[in-house]
């Protein structure tokens, strides 16, 4: 079997239903989400490397109908952070060493 393509990892996906609201602090949408463990070790790498106490997350939504109600679907992903300068020198540096050594 020969595969042309790359396998794409799935997103981190939840819906949110309107709530049936008992307080007037209670959420207006409750709902779930399905944390992918890729998001999650990305979150958690971003947490680890910058010795931060919170990271910030890109989330999505969209709106959907099913035959139910309606309801929306949301995305949690990690934000996309470029690497410096220094970690790609880093990374060059390293395999100049590698190649020297064959």
């Amino acid at each position: 079997m020969h595969l042309d393509k790359p396998i794409k990892q799935k997103l981190s996906l939840g819906t949110l239903r309107k709530n049936n609201k008992t307080k007037p602090k209670s959420p207006d949408l409750t709902g779930q989400m399905k944390l992918q463990r890729h998001t999650a070790a990305a979150i958690v790498e971003q947490f680890r490397h910058d010795g931060i106490e919170e990271v910030i997350c890109n989330i999505a939504r969209w709106k959907n109908q099913d035959h139910l109600r309606p309801y929306l679907t949301v995305e949690l992903s990690p934000r996309f952070v470029a690497r410096t300068q220094v970690e790609r020198d880093d990374i060059r540096g390293s395999r100049g060493n590698d190649q020297a050594r064959v």
